[in-house]
């Protein structure tokens, strides 16, 4: 079996669908699919983009059919939260906020709140994994795929999928369940020492960095560490990341590779580690859709040259 992984599409559905094209995967009865290929979807399908639509009629055909996989994004929790309701309180576990209801407009300018189909969507995204082993017939590990980061203590503790009790614990800052996901689906923060700051690409200071969990430096700097808009990183600490704070967010050269999004990567698609891939880069800020090719067989370093893209539409 030959696999596509997609990174990040944010409601691009025209990009996804040159992408598929590109690809070599062809419509049959209502659904994008190539003899022995599979697609592996990153998540962050939604929110950005104004073709959820398209972009859900083609990829949810593809899931239920077998021809695709897919984890959850960090905007498609925040999605599930947003459209339920706790049971005791009735509120919305993720606030209706003016700023959250910002983030989720164009996804909401398409499926509109409490509408049937809006629901569908919803408990669709609620069936995807948090992270993913992918395996071939002899059960050995091929590759792992998940939204933001691999941590394997993390992991170990947190189900593979949300149940009910879960997503509530979850979106309750302070709980271990919501540490984790956050981990997960956005990626490890740690502090900054005390007097530094940087701005956010909302312009809001910021005394927590997210950090290159991947980066096995040792011993690396805080400047080297921050995952910061262009320009905020000079204003960070030229000084070695306390070990106690990075802990056990590290992937070791051993490990099967690894894909994961979300960082709005710029530049030339190629790998960043032997066995790590990202694969979002910017494609909700107009950027190309980039997959990687895995082809059955497949061993040693992840290579540069099977990365593929589309700038549009």
């Amino acid at each position: 079996m030959n696999y596509h992984i997609i990174g990040d599409i944010h409601g691009h559905g025209d990009k996804l669908e040159a992408l598929l094209q590109r690809l070599g995967y062809v419509r049959k009865s209502g659904c994008y699919q190539q003899p022995g290929a599979r697609v592996v979807f990153l998540g962050d399908f939604i929110d950005r983009g104004s073709s959820h639509r398209r972009l859900l009629e083609i990829v949810r055909p593809m899931v239920e059919a077998g021809h695709a996989l897919a984890v959850m994004g960090n905007h498609e929790f925040n999605a599930v939260a947003y459209h339920t309701r706790h049971p005791q309180t009735g509120q919305p576990l993720r606030p209706h906020s003016e700023k959250n209801q910002r983030q989720h407009r164009a996804f909401l300018e398409e499926y509109r709140l409490h509408e049937a189909d809006t629901r569908a969507v919803i408990d669709w995204f609620q069936t995807l994994p948090l992270y993913l082993e992918v395996k071939d017939d002899a059960g050995q590990v091929l590759f792992r795929a998940i939204h933001a980061c691999w941590s394997a203590p993390v992991i170990a503790r947190t189900p593979q999928y949300l149940d009910a009790e879960f997503l509530q614990q979850a979106c309750k800052r302070g709980t271990q369940a919501f540490r984790d996901v956050e981990i997960l689906l956005k990626g490890p923060e740690i502090a900054l020492p005390p007097g530094f700051a940087f701005h956010d690409k909302s312009g809001v200071e910021r005394q927590h960095i997210r950090i290159q969990w991947w980066n096995e430096k040792r011993p690396v700097s805080y400047r080297e560490m921050a995952m910061v808009p262009s320009g905020e990183a000079e204003k960070l600490p030229d000084q070695p990341v306390p070990e106690s704070d990075i802990g056990d967010f590290s992937y070791g050269p051993e490990e099967p590779p690894v894909f994961f999004g979300h960082y709005w990567l710029t530049g030339q698609p190629a790998p960043i580690g032997n066995n790590l891939a990202c694969l979002d880069y910017s494609a909700g800020k107009g950027g190309p859709l980039v997959a990687y090719h895995w082809q059955e067989g497949d061993t040693g370093p992840l290579r540069a040259e099977r990365f593929i893209s589309v700038e549009a539409g």
